[in-house]
């Protein structure tokens, strides 16, 4: 079954364009990473079984866009990135009789703004990043809905420049999304498949991309 965008998913698309107008505008520079990737982790517990459910380590692909601002007095280098990944993956049983059974597939999107900050010169750049905004849960099971949670996101990684304008990006990241201590996911006609009991989702990810530049 093909999930609708959320309103709260336009909502954040919309808050993103806006932002990134007079940054875009202000910009030295620009850089498009298309990247592909590899997701780890994400773990339910369900408060009223107390069995343990968790994500398929898969592989996940997306893209970023930087705008290079101004040089730090410094001599650091800082660019506000907006970002966007998608996983395919399963919803498993980690306990129990079902263990290791898949339930249903799950796509998780992270619509993310930010930035990241490190090494001005060199054809090899070291950076930190950090980012912030929403992951989209989608099962794929009929008449279940999705989910829209805040999240925030920490890394680092290198940029090795094989040209001016053409490089490989390479980085790593957690993402930590936000339940506030419990709550209900992946509903339908009122019945929730998993009570969550815990404040956050944990997943790290591996990426690599190619960095083209203008």
């Amino acid at each position: 079954m093909k999930q609708k965008p959320s309103p709260q998913m336009l909502r954040l698309a919309m808050v993103l364009m806006v932002t990134l107008l007079p940054v875009s505008a202000s910009a030295e520079e620009i850089e498009i990473t298309p990247f592909a990737g590899y997701t780890m982790g994400g773990q339910f517990t369900d408060a009223v079984t107390g069995k343990s459910l968790s994500f398929d380590d898969t592989s996940s692909y997306g893209i970023m866009v930087d705008f290079k601002q101004p040089l730090d007095k410094e001599g650091g280098e800082s660019w506000i990135e907006l970002y966007y990944s998608r996983q395919q993956t399963k919803l498993k049983a980690d306990q129990g009789p079902f263990f290791g059974d898949p339930l249903f597939d799950v796509n998780i999107e992270y619509y993310h703004i930010g930035g990241t900050y490190g090494q001005a010169t060199g054809k090899m750049k070291l950076f930190l990043v950090g980012t912030f905004g929403a992951t989209h849960l989608a099962p794929e099971g009929d008449g279940l809905h999705s989910e829209t949670k805040f999240s925030l996101s920490l890394g680092g990684g290198v940029k090795l420049y094989l040209t001016e304008r053409v490089g490989l990006r390479l980085d790593a990241r957690w993402f930590g999304t936000l339940f506030n201590g419990s709550g209900s996911a992946f509903c339908s006609g009122g019945a929730c498949l998993i009570n969550v009991q815990g404040d956050m989702l944990s997943q790290y990810s591996a990426n690599a991309g190619v960095i083209l530049a203008f």
